[in-house]
């Protein structure tokens, strides 16, 4: 339990990494008249923003459950962390949550494939409004989900 606190700990100093090269691709947007390029560099950084959120679930996936479908696991993933398995982990993200931080998912598979096409800017648009939104629920649920990672670490030790 210490050794996954720890290493949530420090995705979420990457978070914070990776959120101020977010506000950078945001300044420099706001002060040039945007190009291809600068959009894809924004849409590169909301996919590594989301790849952080993923790898932090994986990681509590993989401690508490120890088993994640190699099929649908992108997809599953984000709405398992919505659930309480009782008697082994609490849900790290509230359910009315999911959706918000599942389209930067389906995002970044969009991104992933996009060797076909072009970047859609309008959709890029939509999505980039929605970040600051799923980082601030996502650092919330960090914070709820430490704590109760905490009082376990408590209990085992007593």
């Amino acid at each position: 339990m210490r050794t996954l606190k720890a290493e949530l700990l420090a995705d979420m100093r990457v978070l914070e990494e990776l959120e101020g090269k977010y506000r950078l691709i945001h300044a420099k947007i706001a002060r040039v008249e945007p190009d291809e390029f600068d959009y894809v560099g924004l849409a590169y950084t909301i996919v590594n923003l989301y790849n952080l959120i993923e790898n932090y679930c994986l990681r509590v996936g993989k401690c508490f459950e120890n088993d994640v479908d190699k099929m649908s696991w992108h997809r599953d993933l984000i709405k398992r962390m919505a659930i309480e398995i009782d008697g082994i982990r609490p849900a790290l993200l509230n359910s009315k949550d999911v959706q918000l931080i599942d389209e930067l998912r389906a995002f970044r598979h969009i991104f992933r494939h996009i060797y076909q096409g072009e970047l859609d800017v309008e959709k890029l648009k939509l999505v980039d409004s929605r970040v600051p939104q799923a980082l601030n629920v996502f650092k919330s649920a960090n914070d709820r989900f430490i704590g109760n990672l905490q009082a376990l670490i408590d209990i085992i030790e007593k």
